[in-house]
């Protein structure tokens, strides 16, 4: 009779995984589709084939909706921010009189946000790295010299350049994370007018300079202490082995049962 329990309950766990490694499959097909339009479209928006892109958007609406995606794990803030960006996406390529570059702005911010959904390694995002340093590199200049203008222009530069990896970073980091880097930002655009003459607030510029190049290598050292995971691991080790001999002792228990019985 256990034989046959545990011959039962083991197929009913084969069906059972099976079947969910499947859904999961199709599910990771789905949204490598969806990030191969969201590619093709601003290719597309580069190439200045706007009525191509706009088709190709409304394609990837339906694809998305096609989804069954609150089985995705995705938060309330995820489906918010890819919302948002197929919204703004969307209205730069339709405008009459959005600007090229603000078309290809528009729909990288959108690219990047679907890229951040899919890629686990490296998304694509962090391929901004230089053009982000760079800008920081030209800031402190601008600071050591006291140009004033010089450093008004290259921040604009940085806020635009923020503007578009902002909802990607905010899907890949963990909230306090996200909260310490936008709030660097928010500091230094809400005091940019003083920074050249104010040594304090330009302490916060390098802060910030620090941290964003903390965030293109990975926060890995804020993702988990080791310690905590060996408490975790020895924890469940020992949960493990308790149960293990707890079903052993029932186990044997019923067996001197049967043989008292017999």
């Amino acid at each position: 009779m256990h034989k046959k329990m545990l011959v039962f309950i083991w197929l009913f766990f084969l069906v059972f995984t099976t079947q969910v490694h499947a859904e999961k499959d199709l599910d990771q097909d789905a949204w490598r589709n969806l990030n191969h339009t969201a590619d093709k479209v601003l290719q597309l928006v580069k190439e200045e084939k706007y009525s191509d892109a706009k088709q190709l958007m409304d394609f990837f609406s339906k694809q998305f909706l096609a989804i069954r995606y609150e089985d995705q794990d995705l938060s309330m803030t995820h489906l918010r921010l890819i919302t948002t960006s197929y919204e703004r996406a969307m209205g730069a390529v339709t405008s009459a009189n959005a600007s090229h570059e603000e078309r290809i702005l528009a729909v990288s911010e959108f690219r990047l946000v679907i890229d951040a959904l899919v890629s686990d390694h490296h998304p694509l995002w962090k391929n901004t790295e230089t053009q982000v340093m760079n800008y920081f590199a030209k800031m402190r200049e601008a600071i050591s010299s006291g140009e004033n203008s010089s450093f008004q222009h290259h921040f604009n530069g940085f806020l635009q350049r923020y503007a578009v990896i902002r909802p990607a970073i905010m899907i890949d980091l963990l909230p306090h994370q996200f909260q310490r880097i936008d709030s660097h930002v928010k500091y230094v655009e809400r005091y940019r007018a003083t920074i050249i003459t104010d040594k304090e607030k330009a302490k916060q510029l390098k802060l910030m300079e620090e941290d964003f190049a903390r965030l293109y290598k990975g926060f890995e050292e804020d993702q988990a202490d080791p310690s905590l995971w060996w408490v975790i691991i020895s924890t469940g080790g020992m949960i493990l082995l308790s149960l293990s001999y707890v079903g052993y002792k029932k186990y044997r228990g019923e067996k001197n049962k049967v043989k008292m019985k017999q």
